[in-house]
């Protein structure tokens, strides 16, 4: 099934409900906020040409539309792992964003999610959709430190992976099948086992999504 990240025609759309008063700020202090205030954007966006591919069964369902546990985002980029050296502190990667997902829930069931960013005048949602991700980032978000999981974004190669840490020791566990990676979905495994893997791939990189 194919997922949809909205970001055409979103900034205008937030600034016209922000010029409609104070209810709709462009901008909130607090990134929960920020994404209360998205869940208004979000059931704008959603029609009936889109609802599917941004996660919902009908266009009724995203009225239903409630905020999940939010998820930091850190990044890992291009250049740092084609430096990356076997025996290396995999901590060492990773670089903290000013993006936090949160998943959107209808009658509990993770649907769809929103992306609020941080900026300099304050917190502003930046994406919607990618459905299929955050349900699967959710599914495996589990045992009694689930809190405190993250998402760990390897943008150039567009892959996403839970991270975990366990003491001082970095988990990354896949949430979809892909053939590039000798890794299984939900099974989470020292971060230097991800990076061996991901390294060739980074050096075979053409820039090409």
């Amino acid at each position: 099934m194919r997922s949809i990240l909205l970001t055409g025609g979103l900034f205008l759309l937030i600034i016209n409900m922000g010029c409609r008063g104070s209810e709709h700020p462009t901008s909130s202090p607090q990134p929960q906020e920020a994404a209360s205030h998205a869940i208004g954007v979000l059931q704008q966006l959603v029609n009936e040409q889109n609802y599917r591919t941004m996660g919902f069964d009908s266009v009724e369902e995203v009225k239903q539309a409630q905020l999940g546990q939010s998820f930091a985002v850190s990044n890992i980029g291009l250049d740092q792992l084609k430096s990356y050296r076997t025996g290396a502190n995999a901590n060492s990667l990773l670089s903290n964003s000013s993006e936090t997902i949160y998943p959107v829930t209808v009658r509990g069931q993770v649907k769809s999610s929103v992306t609020i960013v941080q900026k300099e005048g304050g917190y502003q949602p930046s994406s919607f959709g990618n459905a299929e991700i955050v349900k699967s980032l959710s599914r495996y978000r589990q045992g009694e430190n689930a809190a405190n999981d993250f998402v760990v974004r390897v943008l150039a190669l567009n892959m996403y992976f839970l991270g975990r840490h366990v003491e001082d020791r970095l988990f990354l566990t896949p949430v979809i099948d892909d053939p590039r990676l000798k890794l299984r979905p939900g099974e989470a495994v020292p971060a230097e086992i991800v990076l061996e893997q991901l390294v060739p791939l980074a050096n075979a990189y053409n820039g090409e999504p």
